[in-house]
């Protein structure tokens, strides 16, 4: 692989998340950001993952670079939002929700029809 090369990095992340290596998998999107900090889907993903262990503030950190560097990434708004229905933050959950089904997400769509927020 391509030391250079910051989506392999994304990449091979995501895989080790499939067979559930969480260390690894934020390792290697911390490397893919490293290589280009500029590159929003690591920063989305990491936070997703962080997300998913309980490190609510890192995943929201992660989710505002990504949503920095790419205000359309709609991935982002979803998870963010999502990490803000977990704590409870109705408005701002709300908000990124809406805001990422305006996009054509249909999961966001989906998360505030069942959630009884849309």
């Amino acid at each position: 692989m391509n030391p250079k090369y910051a989506e392999a990095y994304c990449n091979r992340g995501c895989a080790y998340g499939k067979i559930g290596n969480a260390h690894q998998e934020i390792d290697d999107y911390s490397k893919a950001i490293e290589i280009d900090p500029k590159y929003a889907e690591p920063y989305c993903k990491r936070g997703a993952k962080y997300a998913d262990l309980g490190d609510y503030e890192q995943a929201i950190r992660d989710f505002n670079r990504a949503i920095d560097i790419d205000p359309q990434y709609a991935w982002a708004y979803y998870h963010r939002g999502t990490v803000y229905a977990d704590l409870g933050r109705s408005k701002l959950a709300i908000r990124d929700l809406k805001k990422a089904a305006s996009m054509g997400l249909k999961e966001a769509q989906e998360f505030l029809k069942d959630a009884g927020m849309g």
